[in-house]
């Protein structure tokens, strides 16, 4: 029995170049994009070093971001169809921006924080930049746990307590990847350093918080709430279980190359930011430690995901 499944694996895999054969246009375009999109960031980054200029310019941040969405929305149809893909952006949109106006609004949710005008168009005074930002890392995330574990959109619970369970079980998961991101993500946009650097004032501002505290800050006396990785913890796991629970189907496509994109996706949200706070510890001592945590908590999923990738297509 163990040789024969064996035997079953070895033939169920095949190399990178016959799985791009055998790929259609679109699917190989996405992969392809989504490749020249890491190559070119590590170009800009690698004369960034060069030069020993940081690009502290929230137009290409806003650029990047609007890119990701384009690319998990197009990757969702593919993958997922039609009506899964308007009900999960949906439902991440409308979720997310009642959080945030709630957030920057009346304190409440996340912890005490107002955006400012630089990460340009406000609804309610939250910068719609945001609102993509939150559908990229959710979807990237949610579907980067449904590619590692071999999923496939399929749901391994029989009742429908069975299927709450197993709904809040992927939502923690997804949650925990998300808030990953936002570990470094907090420290970096609330940084003097937009300001005195770039001539911004940073994406938002903490009235104060225990985590990174030593991070000087343009306003606020620093450091960000630890209700604010709660918070970022409970809106993607509702987010996930509220669509789990009423709309997830098995995935149209399934051992694919295109499987494999939101990986890539996480990795380049990963990539990006790391690459920057790196930068930014040039100008000051600390921000190496946004990194290292950084390294911690994303980094294990992203080489899960090359060892998957390797196993599948070597």
């Amino acid at each position: 029995m163990v040789a024969e499944t064996a035997g079953t694996e070895l033939q169920e895999r095949v190399s990178i170049v016959q799985s791009w054969k055998d790929s259609p246009r679109p699917q190989r375009a996405i992969f392809a994009v989504m490749l020249f999109y890491i190559f070119m960031t590590g170009v800009v980054h690698l004369t960034t070093w060069l030069r020993h200029d940081i690009p502290m310019k929230p137009w290409a941040v806003a650029f990047a971001m609007l890119s990701m969405l384009v690319f998990c929305i197009w990757h969702s149809w593919m993958v997922k169809g039609p009506r899964q893909t308007v009900a999960f952006f949906l439902i991440a949109w409308v979720i997310s921006w009642v959080c945030e106006f709630v957030g920057h609004n009346y304190a409440w949710w996340f912890g005490h924080y107002k955006y400012t005008e630089t990460l340009g168009p406000r609804l309610g005074g939250v910068p719609l930049v945001i609102i993509v930002t939150w559908a990229v890392i959710i979807y990237s995330s949610f579907m980067l746990i449904d590619w590692l574990l071999g999923f496939e959109g399929a749901s391994r619970a029989r009742s429908w307590w069975g299927k709450v369970i197993w709904a809040a079980v992927i939502a923690a998961t997804t949650a925990t990847a998300t808030v990953a991101w936002d570990m470094m993500v907090d420290p970096m946009a609330t940084s003097r350093l937009w300001l005195e650097v770039g001539g911004k004032k940073p994406w938002w501002w903490w009235e104060s918080g225990p985590y990174l505290r030593e991070l000087t800050v343009w306003k606020g006396k620093g450091g960000v709430p630890i209700g604010n990785f709660v918070g970022w913890w409970l809106a993607p796991f509702f987010i996930i279980l509220i669509f789990y629970l009423v709309f997830q189907k098995r995935n149209v496509i399934s051992g694919k190359l295109v499987n494999a994109v939101p990986w890539l996706i996480y990795f380049y949200m990963f990539f990006a930011v790391v690459i920057f706070v790196l930068e930014m510890n040039w100008f000051e001592d600390g921000y190496n430690q946004v990194a290292l945590i950084a390294f911690f908590t994303m980094m294990p999923l992203i080489l899960v995901g090359l060892l998957k990738f390797i196993r599948d297509y070597s």
